[in-house]
Order: C-alpha cells, then structure tokens, then sequence
C-alpha cells in the first residue's frame, strides 16, 4: 500500500504545471496561481502584436521573482507585429529593453498565430529574419504555434532549421494533461509544452494553463 501511495505521489510531482499571462499581475496573485498547483514555471508576455515592448513586462518579471519563482522557471514569450515589418529590428529593440530594464528569465517563445500575410513565401522570409535575429544575439528561444496555425502562415511544408534545437510548445484546448494529441510539423515530432486550456480565470485574472512532463 505505501508503494502504491508513494508511486501515485512521485508520478503527481513528475509533471510541470505554470500559466502564461498578457496583462499586469502582482506578487500575490501570482503566489495565489501558486498555491493552485500552477508553481513549476511562469510565462509572461514581453513584446505586443502592436510591435512594442509590453510595458507590464517589467513589474510581472519582478513579481514573479518576488512570489518566488527563479528566473530559470520564468519564460516570457513575444508576439511578432507582421505589420510593422522589420522583424529583425523588432527582435533588437526588445533585447535592448531586456538588457536596459534588466529582465531575468530562462527562454523567449516566440507566439507564431494571428493575421500575417497571404503569402506563405512572405511570411516564412519574416519568420527567418525574426529568428536568425534571435539566434545571431544568442536569445535562448523556442517557438509556440499550433499544427494549424503553422499551415496557414509558412505552409506544412516549410521545416523550421533550428526545429532540432528550438522546443515546440503548442496549444490544444482539450484539457488533458498529455501529448497524445500532438501532431508533427514544422521539423518537430515531439513537443516540449502543451497549452491545455485557455482563457481561464483563476486568481482574478484571464491565464492560460499549460503542461510539461
């Protein structure tokens, strides 16, 4: 029976939980996500779909910190402007936000949905320059798209050269805590996070919920 007790424990503590948020939150109700069972990492949004630095960025990184999180459990991820064009300069102008305000996390997502072009050729010369910008800095990156996001944007023939070394975290609104439902794309055939629910409210605040085993 304590075998069977300590095996349910072990395989409970073996999977990570944590949020992603998009607006302000502060220390205590990010230790109240905590106490949730949303405590082995933090996401938070660094760079607006308007193509601007998240003025928020800075305070949630802080109180993350604060509510105890470690800087290598806190993400934040960036949401390209197509629009404003420049993706380069778009990813230059948010490390030299990160550097001047000091920012401290592990990994940058870089968020691939939303209106882009009709042209898949267009789009994948955008998404090259923003990433071969990412990686030419040395940002620790990884991207977040869904299957049919991928296809709409670059087509699900474009492989993505860096998919080997760049995680894929992906969303599926399903709400299970598994990888079964993973589909491959984009050059990979294992993902390293899922966004199992979104648009949830907990804590009084609008998060998403994700997994990692």
């Amino acid at each position: 029976m304590l075998f069977i007790l300590a095996a349910i424990v072990l395989t409970a503590h073996a999977a990570s939980y944590g949020v992603d948020i998009a607006e302000s939150i502060s220390t205590s109700s990010i230790k109240c996500l905590r106490d949730l069972g949303f405590n082995s990492f933090f996401i938070f949004r660094a760079w607006r779909s308007l193509g601007s630095f998240d003025p928020n960025a800075k305070s949630i990184n802080e109180n993350a910190l604060a509510a105890g999180f470690s800087a290598k459990h806190i993400d934040a991820y960036f949401y390209p402007c197509f629009s404003c064009g420049d993706p380069a300069g778009q990813v230059k102008s948010f490390w030299n936000q990160v550097t001047s305000k000091k920012l401290k996390f592990e990994r940058l997502w870089f968020d691939i949905e939303g209106t882009w072009s009709s042209s898949k050729s267009s789009n994948r010369k955008f998404f090259e320059s923003l990433t071969n910008e990412a990686a030419a800095i040395g940002i620790k990156s990884g991207i977040y798209a869904s299957y049919y996001n991928w296809e709409d944007i670059v087509g699900l023939d474009y492989k993505f050269s860096r998919a080997g070394s760049w995680p894929i975290w992906y969303p599926h609104y399903d709400g299970k805590k598994t990888f079964s439902d993973f589909k491959s794309f984009g050059g990979w055939t294992s993902p390293y996070m899922k966004q199992y629910n979104g648009d949830m409210t907990a804590c009084s605040h609008d998060v998403d919920y994700n997994y990692r085993p």
